[in-house]
Formats: C-alpha cells, sequence, structure tokens
C-alpha cells in the first residue's frame, strides 16, 4: 500500500501535480455572444464578457445592436465549423454550461472577440485578455469606437432581474 501511495505522489509530482485537462473537440456552433456549442457542450468563454441580448447600446445618438454586432463577430470566428475547447474544472451549471478557452482556425477565439472590441475582458475570472482588451481601446474598435456608450455586460446584468450568468 505505502509502495503505491510513493508511486502515485512520484507521478504527481513528475507531472507538476496537474490533472488531465477535459477538451471537447467537434463541430462548433455559437449559442450567445459569448457562448458555443462543441459537440454537444456548451460553453462560456473563459475571462470573455459580451454584451447581452437585452443590452442597449448608443453609438453617439444612434441604438447600436451591439450584442448583434458580438454574436455576429463570434459567428465568423468559428466560420470553419470545428473548435477545440479546454474545460475549466467544476460542474456545468443548471443549463450544462461550462467555462472553457477555445481555439478555432488555429486562434484564441475569447483573445480575437476581445481583440475585435467585441467582448471585454472580465477580469474578474481572469486576467488573460487584458492585452487585446487595450489593442482594442487603441485602435477604437467595437465598444470602444468613438461616441460608444456601452455598459460593461456585468454591471447590465447586475441591474437586469434575468441575470444571465
Amino acid at each position: 500500500m505505502k509502495t503505491l501511495a510513493t508511486a502515485a505522489a512520484a507521478a504527481l509530482m513528475l507531472t507538476g501535480g496537474a490533472f488531465a485537462e477535459e477538451v471537447v473537440t467537434g463541430a462548433a456552433k455559437v449559442v450567445d455572444a459569448d457562448i458555443v456549442m462543441v459537440d454537444k457542450q456548451r460553453v462560456i468563454l473563459w475571462a470573455v464578457d459580451a454584451p447581452e441580448r437585452t443590452q442597449k447600446c448608443h453609438v453617439g445618438e444612434l441604438l447600436w445592436d451591439c450584442y448583434g454586432a458580438a454574436r455576429q463577430a463570434l459567428g465568423e470566428l468559428i466560420a470553419s465549423g470545428e473548435a477545440s475547447c479546454t474545460l475549466k474544472d467544476g460542474k456545468p451549471d443548471q443549463f450544462n454550461r461550462r467555462f472553457g478557452t477555445c481555439t478555432s482556425a488555429g486562434k484564441d477565439i475569447g483573445a480575437e472577440l476581445v481583440r475585435l472590441g467585441m467582448a471585454r475582458a472580465y477580469v474578474e475570472q481572469g486576467e488573460d485578455y487584458v492585452a487585446e482588451e487595450n489593442e482594442a481601446k487603441a485602435a477604437q474598435l467595437g465598444v470602444f469606437q468613438p461616441g460608444a456608450q456601452v455598459d460593461d455586460p456585468w454591471a447590465w446584468r447586475k441591474r437586469d432581474p434575468r441575470n444571465y450568468r
């Protein structure tokens, strides 16, 4: 028994204590502006927060469908129809969603969505995409375009009684 425990401890040290990550790969489709379905798993993009379906955004005096723009951008990022997502630890929520980092056509989908200004870096989860958000701000893209009046999605959800996450 002691030998088995010693062998297990040695194996953990050799792997840095890391366990095998859960990865889903397959056909991908857009579910929401920051959620994809890969194979049969809904995946909320990790450290990314896009405008909500009910969120109202403006550019100057004009109403802008920021949610629709973000959803369309996500669709274009997975246009190949295939994606691979590394899921974060934890059980699915009541909607069978898991958080994960996804790639399609060799690109990190979350990074690209934030770089395009179609989503914000969700630093409450992690600072993974802060550099990409700074690029979008500097280039004045998407939610950072001149004249844009866009609430942070996390602030919008706090005011909206439907609370999506």
